[in-house]
């Protein structure tokens, strides 16, 4: 599955390795599981509404959320830090 960041997440990913190395792992242990299977797993998947319909979330801690859209054979990481769209 290809990997795809949005120009926000991906900011948002390289300021993880900067700020907290544990949060980057669950992050990309997040990012492994999804590849296996987009829907079930870790992090407490859940499909999102409204605005944000179409995109998944999974729990990065108890502050920040991981949102991803999965398409064809494509894996978009659209937020990787806070709760959705702050």
């Amino acid at each position: 599955m290809r990997i795809t960041f949005s120009t926000n997440s991906w900011e948002d990913y390289l300021s993880w390795q900067k700020e907290d190395k544990n949060i980057l792992k669950r992050i990309n242990q997040l990012i492994k599981d999804i590849q296996r299977n987009p829907f079930h797993g870790i992090g407490n998947p859940e499909p999102l509404k409204y605005d944000l319909s179409g995109f998944w979330s999974r729990r990065i801690d108890r502050e920040h959320r991981l949102v991803y859209q999965v398409f064809d054979n494509e894996l978009l990481i659209y937020s990787c830090k806070y709760h959705y769209d702050k």
